[in-house]
């Protein structure tokens, strides 16, 4: 059969959840996309399981918060225990807040999620999937690439010509490869096992890290009925005797009756701390397990790829629709790979912190923690996560092209409180829609009011003027109730009273009323013009949503 498309903008190689999630991005901003997957179905199989806060407001932003909100699991908190079995730690997740409007971490089914996020891409009719798709290589000039794909399925070769080409094709990516860059970092020695298991009733709620120098163990329920057993290879065996169903049952037993439950899937897989040296071969970008591979500690490789697909999406609609030059572009690297190293090395110390395999120096960590956890401020410091690094860009596509000082605002990841719209209660970025936003403090002078507006006009961007929390009338189009006081307690921080955001939220720069112009020149340098959505179709309840070659 020939493909139905030999031209595109886009061409993402994977469809893994990152890549998936960027096709959907790229669909709502109206980019023709053309997703290429190797294989023929989705992997089917739970690997990654953690979903953070940020993720969460990333999939609120196609559309699909509540759906994947649903078949998640919050736990109460983390566990950590000692050799000995005492507990040395707790991290609290439930009363956890960020700011985003989610949990701090949450549990899934990355069958689902993927199943969510194919289902997502149908409702572009400029989006198409293929699998069974091979991408073989390329070669690019001025004005794109020409990208040479194999068709598995019948051994035929054919060209397609994109404008540009992304990397979603995970941890052995093969543009990657092909573009000749390196991952910098290492390959831990230590490996682990992966059970994940179906249980005939709901798993019971723990989340548990067993921190044990001669057998690291962790356990935790995920969403449904399934629940997850990862325990640690040791030098003097192989990975393949550790998935013996007799071992299995070892290892699972603590927790479950091996006899009722259903082992979906048993894989060993190592520890690895790689980032690779450049992110970008010309109109070729890398995303995801391509770009960066960390530890999973702190549940963050998949989390990762999502907030590059997130940041990098709306550049790129920007740029294809002529309404942000290509040096756009240039920001996507220098913003998300300090954050991306920040968030390894973080995973990086806290596996030496609780996966040591010296008995010592694990009975000296248990006995520290303890004492410390006395500690009013340190306790807090380890149990509301303090220690996860915050999303925030240093330099980049800001007001100033960097922040000024250590509290400037300039981009942080604005919070997303519940507030009062025209509807009723909603989080906020429901009222913001999906490119640039404005927000004005009720203060603000009606003059810088209307210079606002036409900001947000010029953007094709909404402008929101919200109200406080004791207002008593429903909010009217164009207002909010601040319910929380979030909001108020933001501009008060930060001494502003008007606010411009990016597609992803995080913020471009805010400003007094007065100094509206100077933002206004700033933004207008780099972007030219309003950014462009579609709205999409009703998404399928089933069935396929690609074609196969």
């Amino acid at each position: 059969m020939t493909p139905s498309v030999q031209e595109t903008d886009v061409l993402i190689s994977g469809c893994g959840p990152v890549g998936a999630l960027t096709a959907n991005l790229l669909g709502q901003h109206g980019v023709r996309t053309l997703v290429l997957e190797r294989e023929f179905v989705h992997h089917g199989q739970p690997r990654a399981i953690t979903c953070d806060d940020e993720a969460l407001r990333i999939y609120q932003s196609v559309g699909f918060a509540e759906v994947m909100d649903a078949h998640m699991y919050t736990c109460p908190e983390v566990e950590l225990t000692g050799a000995s079995g005492e507990l040395f730690a707790r991290l609290g997740i439930q009363e956890t807040d960020f700011g985003n409007g989610y949990p701090a971490l949450r549990f899934f089914s990355q069958p689902y999620v993927e199943r969510v996020l194919r289902q997502g891409v149908a409702r572009f009719p400029h989006v198409e999937l293929r699998l069974g798709q091979q991408v073989e290589g390329y070669t690019q000039d001025a004005q794109g690439l020409t990208v040479t794909v194999r068709d598995v399925r019948h051994g035929t070769e054919y060209s397609v010509r994109a404008r540009y080409l992304l990397a979603c094709d995970g941890g052995r990516s093969t543009l990657r490869r092909l573009a000749g860059i390196d991952m910098v970092g290492s390959t831990y020695d230590e490996g682990m096992v992966a059970v994940s298991l179906l249980l005939p009733e709901e798993p019971p709620a723990v989340c548990r890290m067993v921190c044990d120098p001669h057998r690291h163990v962790f356990v935790t329920r995920c969403a449904g009925n399934e629940l997850r057993v990862e325990y640690m290879i040791r030098e003097d065996e192989k990975a393949e005797d550790m998935i013996r169903p007799e071992r299995i049952r070892e290892f699972i037993s603590p927790y479950v009756d091996p006899d009722r439950v259903t082992v979906l899937r048993a894989a060993p897989y190592i520890f690895n701390r790689r980032v690779a040296a450049r992110w970008r071969d010309g109109r070729m970008f890398l995303l995801g397990d391509a770009a960066h591979l960390m530890p999973p500690v702190l549940g963050q490789g998949l989390c990762s790829g999502l907030r590059d697909a997130a940041n990098l999406s709306w550049k790129l609609a920007a740029v294809l629709h002529g309404q942000a030059d290509e040096s756009l572009l240039d920001s996507y690297e220098l913003e998300r790979r300090p954050h991306a190293e920040a968030m390894l090395q973080a995973s990086v110390n806290m596996g030496r912190l609780v996966l040591t395999g010296s008995r010592p120096l694990a009975f000296l960590r248990d006995r520290f923690f303890q004492a410390i956890d006395r500690i009013p401020r340190v306790h807090r410091f380890i149990r509301n996560l303090e220690f996860k690094p915050r999303p925030l860009i240093s330099q980049g596509f800001i007001l100033g092209e960097s922040r000024g000082h250590r509290n400037a605002p300039e981009g942080t990841y604005f919070p997303q409180p519940w507030v009062e719209g025209p509807r009723g209660r909603v989080l906020l970025d429901e009222l913001l829609g999906p490119g640039f936003a404005v927000i004005v403090h009720p203060d603000t002078q009606e003059a810088s009011v209307r210079a606002a507006q036409v900001l947000a006009d010029s953007l094709g961007a909404r402008c929101l003027r919200f109200r406080a929390p004791r207002s008593s009338s429903r909010a009217q189009p164009g207002e909010v109730v601040d319910s929380e006081g979030a909001l108020e307690a933001w501009f008060q921080q930060h001494q502003v009273e008007i606010a411009v955001l990016r597609p992803d939220r995080y913020l471009f720069g805010a400003v007094r009323g007065t100094h509206l112009a100077w933002l206004a020149s700033a933004l207008r340098r780099r972007v030219h013009g309003p950014l462009r959505f579609v709205e999409p179709l009703p998404a399928p309840l089933s069935g396929a949503t690609s074609s196969a070659g």
